[in-house]
């Protein structure tokens, strides 16, 4: 009997050996099953380094790479949009049911509030640490979130400025109508119209201008007009973003400072409401036009315009009695809903793996800044880029999300039909107020 009981002892510490054997198998199998993560991006740099030096999705390919390195499992995949069809495109295969898993946004497209309203987003609150919140400033984290829920991982930032023609302004002995010598370089909007009508004449002495102090226009990137509702003290929704703002008084005021720059003062190029943001730049470059709402990248431009002249940036103007306000906007990726738990956590893990402090700062190349602040000074002394890394913080970050609960060429239809005249401000902006109530029921 002792024997047979040894006999079965030894039998029975072998089986469970096997048994865990096989589990252990198991578990191992289970954790290298193949992942495919499909991430979708739009084309904005070229080159494994953003150095141009190649293809317009070899960076994420490159960051593909890295990751599969640490998790051997996941294959990646990536698509590139268009940025004329791209919300459309992700639109279909949400409505199909096979969106991607992850996908990069800015927030003016209005996807975290979109796609968070619809229920097809995963919060990444459960893997966004302390430290990877704290990283980032206030103007950022107002882009992240849709209620009470986190949906984007950060990686960029945006904001804009008015670039200056300084030749024109020293040509018009107007360099003491604009506010350099400020800290912020803030200034009004009667300060920023007395600036542009000194720098809207005739070259040629004709009886009428070919020189602009500023350019409005409706259409392409309309919200850089609206944007002066902001400035004025309105939004487009409230701060809970449950009821659209949009025809307050502060708002209707600050777009209708927009129509008057070309309207009123006439100091814009003629035929505004058939102007693109293109149209305008162009003319910035060709020193028709002296202001011009833009980027930092405006400088780079410049160098290379048929004539080159000297360039300098200061802050959007604002109403009076209001603070300095930025137009801001966050690019990151979102991720959609995942049934398989583990594919969840690659899939987030990817997206915090591209975000990184160290993987951001190839955002540099296309001189925008990184979301996180621990990128720290990515430009050195460089006055243009330190001035608009301080002008940041002045972000508005409501705005750019709410702006994209309307379709652009709603935003452009009405403003228009202001431009023409064939709507009043108020009327225009009560139309687009029943579209974006919509959205945010």
């Amino acid at each position: 009997m002792r024997k047979l009981s040894g006999v079965l002892s030894v039998v029975l510490l072998l089986s469970m050996f096997l048994s865990a054997c096989s589990k252990e198998k198991e578990i191992v199998s289970a954790s290298s099953k193949e992942v495919p993560i499909k991430l979708w991006i739009y084309p904005m740099m070229n080159g494994k380094n953003g150095d141009g030096n190649g293809n317009p999705d070899d960076w994420a390919k490159e960051y593909a790479r890295q990751f599969k390195e640490k998790h051997p499992n996941v294959n990646v995949s990536v698509e590139l949009l268009d940025w004329a069809g791209g919300t459309e495109k992700i639109d279909v295969s949400i409505a199909a049911g096979s969106p991607p898993d992850l996908v990069y946004t800015i927030n003016n497209f209005g996807g975290v509030t979109k796609y968070g309203k619809m229920g097809v987003l995963e919060p990444i609150d459960p893997f966004l640490e302390k430290a990877d919140w704290d990283d980032y400033s206030e103007a950022v984290k107002g882009a992240m979130k849709y209620k009470d829920k986190t949906y984007l991982w950060p990686w960029l930032k945006l904001v804009s400025g008015i670039a200056i023609n300084m030749d024109l302004f020293k040509e018009r002995n107007a360099v003491e109508l604009l506010p350099l010598q400020r800290p912020l370089r803030d200034w009004t909007f009667e300060e920023f119209t007395k600036a542009a009508q000194a720098t809207t004449f005739s070259r040629s002495n004709g009886s009428k201008p070919d020189v602009y102090g500023t350019g409005v226009w409706a259409k392409d990137a309309p919200y850089y007009m609206y944007f002066n509702g902001v400035a004025n003290g309105g939004n487009v929704t409230n701060s809970s973003f449950d009821k659209t703002t949009i025809t307050d008084a502060k708002f209707v005021e600050g777009v209708q400072f927009s129509v008057d720059l070309a309207n009123k003062y006439k100091v814009s190029p003629p035929g505004a409401a058939g102007l693109t943001v293109t149209n305008v730049n162009d003319m910035f470059l060709n020193q028709q036009v002296a202001m011009y709402p833009s980027f930092s990248n405006i400088a780079d431009q410049v160098k290379k315009a048929p004539k080159p002249f000297e360039v300098a940036f200061v802050a959007s103007p604002h109403g009076p009695g209001q603070e300095t306000t930025a137009w801001n906007n966050v690019g990151g990726f979102i991720a959609f809903k995942q049934k398989d738990e583990e594919k969840k956590k690659l899939v987030m893990e990817f997206a915090k793996f591209i975000t990184n402090t160290e993987n951001s700062k190839i955002v540099k190349t296309i001189a925008v800044f990184p979301a996180r602040n621990s990128t720290g000074n990515l430009y050195g002394d460089d006055p243009v880029m330190s001035y608009f890394d301080k002008l940041s913080n002045y972000g508005n970050s409501l705005f750019s999300r709410a702006f994209g609960m309307a379709p652009v060429a709603d935003w452009e239809i009405e403003f228009q039909a202001n431009l023409t005249g064939a709507r009043s401000v108020k009327d225009s902006l009560g139309n687009l107020e029943k579209t974006i109530q919509k959205e945010l029921k």
